[in-house]
């Protein structure tokens, strides 16, 4: 062993010997017996191995909507730092270096320090968003420390990119007070000439301080978190029980773990400390659904809440089924979950990943903004995703934003005092929030909301409270909201016609609905639901279509979606004499696309397009003179033809004389 390999702060003097060592490194030559420490060495072996190309200039960075993203993430974690920093900032006041905290990916979230040390950082993107992983920038204090979770203090020519060896950096790790998990760095770095065998000291303690503040701010949350949770502990005393805080990590446990796995399949490290990504408040819902693994049943899942907010969440695995019958026979609450959206109707890809997105979101007590066109079944989602929701039995009201004008729209959103306005009821009267307390307010057409009402439906959303038109009394009231739309609104909030905040308040989780033609796979299931359901509505068997009539309507596009799909099947299944819907009853529209498209490709000849036109035109003319229920004026303005011109076409199908 050399007798510089193993010390834990670099000496100036060997700076010489370290770049001669790193030359030969990267040349794969064998290196002198002396010089390169061994953290050093085993980075630079890391960093060849990531394969990080020693004359990369600066860092990478960060975009800035990652950054703003990172540091909500971090949050904990900045707010514990700040008074640290901000002291240790005060020692170095006079030194020229900078001061940093990053996040377990090695990016600075926070820089401190005069503003010729910032300028001179920036060159290499030593600053906010820089990011700083020994698999991008090679050997250095916060990279190094990331990848062996141990403090490090990195001089000169021990960096592994070639403009970064004119600084030096102190590096500390702040590690979970709870499951020694990377929290985040504490790094002092300068240009070399600020180099001083203190300052990884100075580091080591500043980040005992940060997981000391952290420590005392988890024994507080923990001890209510347990005080509220002991209750189901106890009620589910039989079954595996494991209780997360806010950052999804583990508490408690009770219950057999070894038979929620061979029951369930459950992959979980059931240790206290260990953490869930899927139920750790500071991630964005998106990536938490992505995390959820396949064995989390979302039934098992159980708010701890206080008064103050969620706590954390209590996960109850059933214990006591053998394991054969536990696979493959569902919990009622999963089935009941199943059956909610086995109602959405259509197997193709696309409403299935639709599906199942829904079914991860419905448990989540998040708002939800489900985005899709006009009529692809925002509403039926909604409700779906209500019913599966941890408040099932609480109301759904929905509300149209576009429907009604600005006033009508305030009053039925927050409701109004006695004497409010003129035609005021007595006594006043709640509005929607108030009405789906406890429950779900579906907002249809948020897009369409005056901008001047958004700030209003922002403060109940932020709040919790809703006041009623001509009163000053707050209501408590605590309402999932999801919202719709077919705008897109991220654009309407880049240009002011819609507010920024408020649509990220709405779009915590986004859930977007094909449209019918990305599924047409689907268009026969659902005729064939609407059949069922109109039979029951009419009285009536299910009516079989015509060949041709199913042909036309698998063909179509229907830029209406479901709801056009709904609307035209059933005016056909209405009009149908008998048991059997035909061709006369297609919309014209419908038919005419159909050839339109055969012509196209050339599948038809000139002679069986005059064919088929001329039957489009007979089940035109029989829609219209059916809508105009025998009314043949009405019909020929709807056809938009003259009332001479109709009877002719009339006498031609031999249905009515010619008119003389």
């Amino acid at each position: 062993m050399t007798p510089n390999s193993n010390l834990l702060i670099p000496r100036i003097g060997d700076e010489s010997a370290v770049a001669s060592s790193w030359e030969r490194f990267l040349e794969n030559r064998p290196l002198p017996g002396v010089g390169v420490r061994n953290v050093v060495l085993d980075s630079w072996r890391r960093s060849r191995s990531e394969s990080v190309d020693p004359g990369i200039g600066s860092a990478p960075t960060a975009s800035g909507d990652k950054i703003h993203l990172l540091r909500a993430r971090s949050h904990d974690l900045y707010e514990a730092a700040k008074p640290v920093l901000e002291t240790l900032r005060e020692i170095l006041r006079e030194s020229g270096t900078l001061i940093m905290l990053s996040d377990p990916s090695g990016t600075i979230l926070d820089l401190n320090g005069e503003t010729r040390a910032r300028d001179a950082g920036e060159q290499i993107n030593l600053a906010p968003g820089g990011c700083w992983s020994e698999d991008l920038i090679g050997t250095n204090a916060i990279g190094t420390t990331i990848a062996t979770h141990q403090p490090v203090q990195i001089y000169a020519s021990e960096h592994y990119c070639i403009d970064v060896k004119h600084w030096t950096c102190a590096a500390a790790p702040i590690l979970d007070p709870l499951g020694r998990n990377l929290l985040g760095v504490v790094d002092v770095s300068g240009v070399k000439e600020t180099f001083h065998g203190h300052t990884l000291g100075l580091v080591i303690s500043a980040a005992k301080q940060i997981e000391g503040i952290l420590a005392r701010r988890d024994a507080e949350l923990h001890g209510r978190l347990l005080e509220h949770a002991m209750d189901g502990f106890s009620r589910y005393g039989n079954d595996c029980v494991v209780l997360f805080d806010q950052r999804g990590r583990i508490v408690k446990t009770s219950g057999s773990m070894q038979q929620a796995r061979e029951m369930y399949g459950v992959r979980l490290p059931f240790e206290v400390g260990s953490q869930l990504t899927a139920l750790d408040f500071a991630v964005h819902p998106d990536e938490r659904i992505r995390q959820t693994p396949l064995w989390l049943r979302p039934e098992w899942l159980h708010p701890v809440r206080s008064r103050d907010g969620d706590l954390g969440t209590l996960l109850v695995i059933p214990i006591g089924t053998p394991a054969r019958q536990a696979v493959s026979i569902p919990s009622p609450a999963s089935k009941a979950t199943d059956e909610v959206f086995a109602e959405i109707i259509g197997t193709s890809q696309a409403i299935s990943t639709a599906k199942a997105r829904a079914r991860r979101i419905a448990p989540l007590d998040l708002p939800v903004l489900l985005l899709g066109e006009t009529g692809a079944g925002k509403e039926i989602f909604a409700r779906a995703i209500h019913k599966a929701s941890s408040k099932p039995e609480g109301p759904f009201i929905a509300v149209n934003c576009g429907a009604l004008t600005r006033e009508l729209l305030a009053s039925e959103l927050f409701g109004y005092s006695e004497g409010a306005f003129t035609g005021a009821r007595r006594g006043g009267l709640p509005g929607k929030f108030e009405q789906a307390d406890g429950g779900t307010l579906f907002l249809d057409e948020i897009g369409e909301m005056p901008l001047d009402m958004q700030p209003h439906l922002l403060r109940v959303l932020q709040d919790g409270v809703v006041v009623r038109l001509g009163d000053t009394k707050e209501r408590k009231v605590a309402v999932r909201i999801i919202a719709a739309t077919n705008r897109d609104l991220q654009t309407d909030s880049s240009t002011g016609r819609f507010r920024e905040d408020l649509f990220h308040r709405l779009c915590v989780v986004s859930l977007h609905l094909p449209p019918l033609r990305e599924r047409p796979e689907d268009t026969e299931a659902i005729i064939g639901y609407l059949n069922q359901r109109l039979a029951r509505k009419y009285g009536c068997p299910p009516k079989s279509l015509a060949p041709e009539v199913l042909h036309h309507l698998l063909r179509y596009r229907w830029p209406g979606n479901i709801r056009e799909l709904q609307n035209v099947f059933e005016a056909m299944f209405a009009l149908s004499d008998g048991n059997r819907i035909d061709s006369s009853l297609l919309p014209p529209h419908i038919a005419g696309a159909a050839v339109d498209a055969v012509l196209a490709r050339g599948e038809v000849t000139p002679a069986m397009a005059a064919g088929r036109l001329a039957e489009m035109e007979r089940a035109a003319i029989n829609t219209a003179v059916a809508n105009s229920h025998g009314n043949l004026s009405m019909a020929a303005r709807n056809l938009g033809i003259s009332r001479s011109t109709l009877y002719v076409k009339l006498a031609a199908m031999r249905e009515l004389p010619a008119a003389g």
